[in-house]
């Protein structure tokens, strides 16, 4: 079985320009027609997947936390810009694993942020962290999720988290989407920094060849064994689905993945959920 590291229950109506727009709310509410709980439920199982952990807005985090129970694991995002030390507290306090980060208007090692992640450190919560391209209109001015300006992706470079990992090197991060299109330097950060963890989801990296991967963590085929042993399962995917052939595609690249580098099975029982279990523990 995997725990999946990365997932999103949010819905958001687009109106004629195509523009997302409020209501912003879980995809899943009882009475909507939808499938029950419990075959959404079965549906993740029946592909392997035990639990999920939400990266939404709180409001929509714990509401499905409420409808799903233990199923799904909450992490919900804050507005880094916007967001106190005590708004953080506050989360963590109604049962949240960790926070996400996420279209922060400054690079994510500025020191201005320093007192969110020392609130979460504090906690003994997980930080993860959006690394690399974000999708178009969530986070545009305006919009659902909208921030102040513009988001700039250089501001979420794998590069950043370096400097937070010195200055807070008993963080648990995850560094999530292993910062699409910058996977060399999203490789050195988590050679380089223990507590920081990894995961390959979105819609890029299990389209990339094989060999980039292998290359990566395994250079000349000699295998990073730590590099490697710090990524977690994950695929970006939604809470709510009934397809059972929903996990296909990535569990398909994980395993071609493994087998590529010919990981023993302890390192692959890590990646797939015992190290998500780790850091989740407080």
């Amino acid at each position: 079985m995997r725990i999946n590291a990365h997932t999103h229950g949010m819905h958001a109506e687009r109106n004629a320009d195509g523009k997302l727009v409020p209501p912003l709310m879980p995809a899943w509410r009882p009475g909507q027609g939808q499938a029950p709980v419990e075959a959404i439920i079965k549906t993740h199982r029946s592909q392997g997947i035990e639990q999920v952990i939400a990266l939404d807005p709180p409001d929509i985090c714990f509401e499905l936390r409420k409808s799903f129970g233990d199923f799904v694991i909450a992490a919900p995002q804050v507005r880094m810009d916007e967001s106190s030390p005590q708004e953080i507290a506050d989360i963590m306090a109604q049962g949240a694993v960790g926070i996400k980060f996420i279209a922060p208007m400054r690079s994510y090692g500025d020191r201005a942020y320093f007192p969110l992640y020392e609130t979460v450190r504090n906690l003994r919560g997980l930080a993860i962290f959006h690394t690399g391209y974000l999708g178009r209109g969530l986070f545009e001015p305006g919009c659902v999720l909208g921030r102040p300006d513009y988001v700039d992706i250089t501001h979420m470079r794998p590069a950043s988290l370096d400097r937070i990992s010195r200055a807070f090197p008993d963080l648990k991060i995850i560094m999530a989407h292993f910062g699409n299109p910058w996977w060399e330097e999203a490789w050195t950060v988590l050679k380089s920094c223990p507590n920081i963890y990894a995961e390959l989801s979105g819609g890029t990296a299990y389209r990339k060849p094989m060999s980039m991967w292998t290359n990566l963590f395994a250079a000349n085929g000699v295998l990073h064994t730590d590099s490697v042993s710090r990524l977690c399962f994950a695929n970006d995917g939604e809470v709510v689905t009934t397809d059972p052939n929903y996990y296909a595609k990535i569990i398909d690249f994980h395993e071609r993945l493994y087998d590529a580098l010919k990981l023993p099975d302890e390192i692959r029982r890590r990646i797939d959920r015992e190290n998500i279990l780790r850091l989740m523990k407080r």
